[in-house]
């Protein structure tokens, strides 16, 4: 009895720094506790994951975006205090936020309105902007990791810790058994989370805000097959009470090919704040590298992309620059020299 007693005392803290609590919730990959700092007892959260879901791989790199998060401060984040593997697991500590998250307020049935929901949406936009800048992805956004603190602040959390656990076998296949609603299609059919994987889950959310409802009502493998069979888009019957941009604005961030949605954060912010489809924005840089390199061996060809009508946003429209004829007869010119070189080459040579 008094080694099970020892035992338990020791599970109810870690590092020796911080004390567990009560546990708030579970999934198939971890437990959350509510904690506290040892000695000032200042309350934080506490996630554990469970032994077996981690490799060692996964482990090394989950540390390591423990040391990148750690050093972000934003008032929208929520900060991440501490991180490591110990003989519970690989655990992190985050700050309490004093509040409730969006998903507590839609349970109690809070109505939210246009104004409020484009606030709180807004916000989690200018929060994932300097993190987006810095190649990293949250993966996971849904209205549960979404908080609204004392002073109506928002705040986002579980920031890339849910997401990098996501993109390990078998751990996705379990995630999206356990609730593939907020996944966005790309990550359903195998393919890693990307920026636009956070803007498609902003949709989702934001379409819930307005209409109180979750876009899809399946949970689990349900959701995920419906996404894979193709993804469903917004109905404009059912959102015809909504203003014509938000519909607009909904229907671009779901898109079910990643090219046709917003091409960064900030693009689809700026069309919230504007209550318009902003302007496109500059292509991934990345992207457009190799795009580049790939029309300059095979002719250097100016190509410039049509705007695309928001009733038709699966297609992409292209149209050749002013400069193909210009490229054409630099081909003709440059196949009439090899042939007059074959030619010589034949009559003349020995």
């Amino acid at each position: 009895t008094n080694k099970c007693d020892i035992i338990a005392f020791m599970e109810r803290f870690l590092k020796s720094r911080y004390k567990i609590g009560e546990k708030i919730s579970e999934n198939p990959f971890s437990v959350t506790y509510q904690g506290a700092f040892l000695g000032s007892n200042k309350p934080v959260i506490i996630k554990i994951y469970k032994r077996g879901t981690l490799n060692s791989l996964l482990i090394n790199r989950m540390k390591q975006k423990v040391k990148e998060l750690s050093l972000l401060s934003h008032h929208g984040i929520v900060k991440l205090v501490d991180g490591d593997y110990g003989w519970q697991g690989f655990y992190y500590v985050r700050e309490f936020v004093n509040g409730q998250s969006l998903q507590q307020l839609l349970d109690s049935g809070q109505e939210f309105g246009v104004e409020k929901a484009l606030t709180i949406v807004e916000e989690v936009c200018r929060a994932l902007e300097p993190v987006h800048a810095k190649g990293i992805v949250h993966g996971a956004l849904k209205p549960s990791n979404i908080f609204l603190n004392g002073q109506g602040v928002v705040k986002v959390a579980d920031f890339v810790i849910e997401g990098e656990i996501k993109e390990a076998q078998p751990q996705k296949a379990l995630a999206i058994m356990d609730d593939g609603r907020y996944a966005s299609p790309e990550e359903i059919a195998g393919r890693p989370a990307s920026a636009s994987s956070d803007i498609y889950a902003l949709g989702l959310i934001l379409l819930e805000l307005l209409t109180g409802k979750a876009f899809l009502t399946e949970k689990g493998l349900s959701a995920s097959l419906r996404k894979l069979k193709g993804a469903p888009l917004p109905d404009r019957e059912k959102l015809e009470l909504l203003p014509r941009y938000l519909q607009d604005i909904i229907g671009k961030a779901m898109q079910t090919d990643p090219l046709c949605r917003f091409h960064s954060i900030n693009e689809l912010l700026q069309s919230l704040e504007n209550k318009n489809l902003a302007a496109r924005s500059a292509p991934n840089e990345e992207l457009a590298t190799i795009f580049e390199n790939t029309v300059t061996q095979y002719g250097a060809e100016d190509v410039t992309k049509e705007s695309e009508a928001i009733s038709d946003l699966s297609r992409v429209n292209i149209r050749w620059g002013k400069e193909k004829h210009r490229n054409w007869i630099l081909a003709v010119v440059l196949m009439a020299a090899l042939m007059s070189g074959l030619v010589y080459a034949f009559l003349f040579g020995r």
